[in-house]
């Protein structure tokens, strides 16, 4: 089995969050945040392999530049505890089985369907999640989403409630799933992924365990702490098991051919 990951939480201003913020964090851009009227500044981190801007094809051109869209965003939402969007991070393949192309067609293909077809905007971005240790290499992505339709006009008046309900967000894990499936599929392997739990596919393997904000904030400026190295080493383990099992579909293949 591949890795699976699919985190989502929302963009909220009761939480001092902002589109703005998000963006500048997952775009690695200095982004001014004209709601709370500052700056946020990541332009410094160097691990960025791709972003842009995707639409339905009813929104307005203007919104496939990054000012519009977030100050459009952030009118459209008139009270202060208001919900802005929400922001997927989505686990993908090891950078040394596929090319960087890869990982974007398999995210373009994803947003596409899941989301631009429901109406919602969506600003992605693709982080290398480098390593000395290159089986420790994490790339994922980052899809921040609008939480109102848009059409012609802009952003609708009306927020589609639907969108944060459970069962749509299981859904979206289940998709999130069989996306990468037919992409392994289509390359000719035999990598599989499930967005059901350890439990129910029957495997015996510790699963990652949740940091914290305490936890998170060490990890982000560099301190290694005892829940970040636990799941460092679940995660190494995995993609040791991931490379194992492409060497020996890789040696597979390579048998077959030897033997036309």
């Amino acid at each position: 089995m591949a890795l699976y990951g699919f985190d989502i939480k929302p963009i909220s201003r009761i939480q001092g969050d902002s589109v703005a913020k998000t963006a500048s964090y997952i775009l690695r851009e200095n982004v001014h945040d004209l709601y709370w009227d500052k700056t946020y500044y990541y332009s410094y981190v160097d691990d960025l392999l791709y972003s842009g801007i995707l639409i339905p094809d009813e929104a307005p051109d203007r919104y496939r530049e990054l000012p519009t869209l977030l100050r459009e965003i952030e009118q459209a939402e008139k009270r202060y505890d208001a919900r802005l969007g929400k922001v997927i991070r989505l686990t993908l393949p090891n950078e040394r089985i596929f090319l960087t192309n890869d990982l974007i067609g398999l995210v373009h293909d994803f947003v596409g369907k899941t989301f631009l077809t429901r109406g919602m905007c969506a600003v992605i971005a693709i982080h290398e999640g480098k390593n000395k240790n290159p089986l420790k290499n994490n790339p994922h992505a980052h899809i921040m989403l609008t939480d109102r339709p848009v059409d012609a006009n802009g952003f609708c008046a009306r927020k589609n409630r639907e969108w944060n309900k459970r069962e749509i967000l299981r859904e979206w894990r289940k998709l999130w799933a069989e996306a990468q499936n037919k992409f392994f599929k289509d390359k000719g392997l035999e990598l599989r992924v499930s967005h059901e739990s350890l439990e129910v596919q029957g495997i015996d393997r510790e699963p990652t365990v949740p940091l914290g904000r305490a936890a998170m904030a060490l990890e982000r400026k560099g301190v290694q702490t005892e829940y970040g190295n636990r799941n460092r080493e679940i995660e190494l383990w995995q993609k040791e098991q991931l490379e194992k099992e492409y060497l020996h579909n890789l040696e597979r293949k390579c048998k077959k051919e030897r033997e036309r």
